[in-house]
Formats: structure tokens, sequence, C-alpha cells
């Protein structure tokens, strides 16, 4: 994968920013519903920050990161870190409190490696969990402190900090409630799965490959995702390269022969075949939609 080019043509973390006049020296951002109204990013993203959000309303938003389908409702804890291509399906429209950050936030601090041992943030990690009403009020809690004393740049991080530490007990808790279950087994395969997918898309399309490294079957690697998820193994993949494919057509200006390139695809005609398969468009004409 070439990795010197450069994928930050489009940065949503400076984009909502830039409007909403906040200063771009400050190494984090809080946002909440009235952020997104005019911005209007309907296209799936690359994520270059960490991102944690609590929603307190909402019937259910569809938040696509990946090929995985979350849906957001009240009560819901999302986080999404670095690198990762992201999509919100309908409007965004919940009452929800979310902080953007970048690793300089915690500069000085001796715990400023710790974010990589957050799983939530990653592949393969669970990105959105429901709270209960306690966790909710906890969380809300330090939300409204962080709103009280944003422009207080020496107090930000360690909020921030107790944010990301409660946000780590309520996912330990969760998984020690699965610890032992049947469901817990598919869904270690299934994080497994999209890890190694975000891993290895570009030189690895095919389902064999994944199942081999999972050390089970493709059927039984199938039948577990169709259970967990709805969908097979292939169309997981598929649309893992499809969001991918879009966020570099949208967010990027690479050719898309730099972009067929970058996705592992044997030439552009093939990648042209694979894309408008999936999408009824050419790549071309997705790129120069609005």
């Amino acid at each position: 994968m070439q990795k010197e080019y450069n994928l930050k043509s489009f940065n949503l973390y400076n984009f909502l920013k830039h409007q909403n006049a906040d200063s771009f020296h400050n190494p984090y951002f809080l946002a909440d519903k009235h952020t997104y109204k005019n911005a209007h990013v309907n296209f799936p993203f690359r994520t270059f920050t960490y991102g944690l959000g609590i929603t307190y309303s909402g019937q259910g938003d569809v938040f696509r990161i990946g090929s995985a389908d979350y849906v957001v409702k009240a009560a819901c804890l999302t986080t999404v870190g670095p690198g990762m291509v992201c999509q919100w399906t309908g409007n965004y429209t919940a009452d929800h409190d979310t902080v953007y950050f970048t690793e300089e936030l915690f500069t000085g601090m001796q715990t400023g490696s710790f974010l990589q041992s957050m799983p939530f943030f990653f592949h393969g990690g669970k990105h959105v969990i429901a709270l209960t009403d306690d966790q909710t009020g906890k969380m809300a809690a330090l939300f409204c402190s962080l709103k009280e004393l944003k422009d207080q740049h020496c107090a930000v991080p360690g909020i921030v900090y107790a944010m990301l530490m409660l946000a780590g007990s309520f996912h330990s808790k969760l998984e020690g409630q699965l610890l032992n279950s049947t469901v817990s087994k598919r869904e270690k395969i299934t994080n497994a799965f999209r890890k190694l997918v975000a891993e290895h898309f570009p030189e690895h399309k095919e389902v064999a490959y994944y199942a081999n490294e999972l050390h089970i079957t493709p059927k039984y690697l199938s039948e577990v995702l169709q259970v967990e998820l709805g969908k097979t193994a292939k169309t997981l993949i598929d649309e893992y390269v499809i969001m991918e494919a879009k966020s570099l057509l949208k967010q990027t200006s690479l050719s898309i022969q730099e972009i067929c390139y970058w996705l592992g695809f044997e030439d552009a005609s093939h990648f042209n075949k694979f894309f408008k398969k999936l999408t009824d468009t050419t790549p071309g004409e997705y790129r120069r939609r609005l």
C-alpha cells in the first residue's frame, strides 16, 4: 500500500473547527447536534483524530464504521480512533456531546501512550455500546465539566483522561458479562475478522484467507458473520473496500488510477467494474457528485 500519498485533503476535525470558528491551536474540539447542522458531510470520511461521544436522545441513527453498521440510540457511548472510515447514513440530529482530540492533548503527561491500549478506538473493537442510566449520568457529568472548563487548557487533559478511564470501565464490565457466553465466542470471531480485513484488504479480498487466519472454515466464518451481522464474509469485505474507495474519492485528490493502486486492484478497469457493480455508478461519477 502506498503510504506516501497525502490522505488529508479533507480532514473532518479541521473542517468542523473552521465551521465553528474554533482555534486550530487547541488539540481538542467539542461538538453537539448543532455542530453538524451546516456541515453536510454525507459521504464516507477517514478520521485523523480520536472521538468519544454520548447520545441523550434518538431512536436509532445508523453510524457505519468500515463495513459495520451501529445503531446509535439514546444512552449510547461511541468511540472512534484515527484511520477509520466512517459515515452517518442519515441526518444525525440526536442530542449528544462529543469530544474530538489528538494525542497532542496529553503531551507531557506520563500516561501519554495509554490510548494505544484502548481497543474500542481501533479496528476490531466495539465502537458503540449501550449504557445504563447511571453510566450515562456519570459521563454526562464529565462532559458538563469539560464544557464549563473548555478554555482552561490545563484542566482539559485531565477531564478527557477521566472520560477515557470511565469508558474503559464500561467496556470492561460489558466484556465481563459476555465472557463465558456463546455469543462472546461469535463476537470474538467477528471482531478479529474486522481487524484482519482492515489490515489486509488491499492484498486479500478472498474469504478463504481470513478463515485460514482465524483457523476456521470459510463456511463457518460466513455462518458466524451472518448470525452476528446479517451479512456474509464476502459481502463485508466488499463493503469495506467500497467505504475506503468512497472516502478516497471524496476526501483526497488522488487520481482514480492511484486509488485503484492504493486499494490493491490489478488495474483501473477492474476497479471500475467492482465499484459500479456495488454502487450502480462509476468512481468518476461518484467523485463528481455534490
